[in-house]
């Protein structure tokens, strides 16, 4: 069973829909900003794809993500990709969605030997204002880009050649982004988020607690935090990914409307997965 069953989807191309469809534009919006707040400098597009090759511990920065329909071979491009991410020392990952476009891809794959990992979901939720304010114990700051990849970094007990990557990646970012870190009384970093913006859209992304202060609702001080200043600089609708099974993470999320919005997921070759 491909993972695009777990979400709804065409089993081929979509017919039509209404323009006035609302909720596929935010679909399609979300992908994009989505693509925009995770931009790389080393990436090309082929033939419909986008070949993302950072070398990044997050795969949505070193996966191809499908943008359109394509019109080579399927095992022409498979062959033309797989060379680049040789080349680079990197597994070749395929990052598909259940909102397409290309939908009979993820099963021509899958015919292929190609192994299916890692499902996530994209969660929004309407903003709207609210109060912006720190619980007691937690004040929280804007950093610069290099700060707040040094601190997630830590938190999360990254190699040092990803946390350079994360460094590059958000400085060479064309929308806006608040890094922001919250500390204890102490001074002491317990929590890293970063909001991007892009037009009226705001995504939540790196969402860190410190693996020592877990459990003390900092992750949701945080959020509400960003929210509130997402909804404060006129921010419409917020966005976010998170695993499905990642129980504890959703039910934070939903506490502030958050709800699936929709899903995607990786597939690589299978001598890759089993490696």
């Amino acid at each position: 069973m491909s993972a695009a069953t777990l979400f709804s989807r065409p089993t081929a191309a979509p017919a039509a829909r209404p323009s006035d469809d609302a909720r596929d534009r935010l679909r399609v919006r979300l992908e994009e900003a989505a693509l925009n707040a995770t931009a790389v400098s080393a990436q090309l597009l082929h033939d419909g794809w986008l070949v993302r090759l950072a070398p990044s511990a997050a795969k949505r920065v070193r996966s191809i993500n499908v943008l359109g329909l394509s019109t080579r071979p399927l095992d022409e491009r498979l062959a033309y990709c797989s060379s680049l991410y040789a080349r680079r020392g990197l597994p070749m990952l395929f990052r598909l969605t259940s909102i397409g476009p290309d939908f009979s891809l993820d099963d021509e794959l899958a015919a292929r030997g190609y192994a299916l990992i890692e499902e996530t979901r994209v969660m929004s939720a309407p903003l709207a204002p609210r109060p912006q304010a720190a619980p007691a114990g937690l004040t929280f700051a804007m950093v610069d880009p290099v700060r707040f990849a040094d601190e997630v970094g830590r938190m999360r007990g990254a190699l040092p050649q990803h946390v350079e990557e994360h460094r590059a990646r958000l400085a060479g970012l064309a929308v806006d982004i608040s890094p922001v870190l919250a500390h204890a009384g102490d001074g002491r970093c317990v929590a890293a988020g970063l909001a991007v913006r892009d037009g009226d859209l705001l995504g939540l992304f790196d969402i860190v607690t410190h693996p020592d202060e877990r459990r003390k609702g900092h992750a949701g001080a945080l959020v509400e935090y960003l929210l509130a200043a997402g909804a404060a600089d006129g921010a419409a609708t917020a966005y976010l990914q998170v695993e499905p099974d990642n129980a504890a993470a959703r039910a934070l999320y939903a506490r502030y409307g958050f709800k699936d919005c929709y899903a995607y997921w990786y597939r690589l070759p299978a001598e890759q997965a089993a490696a």
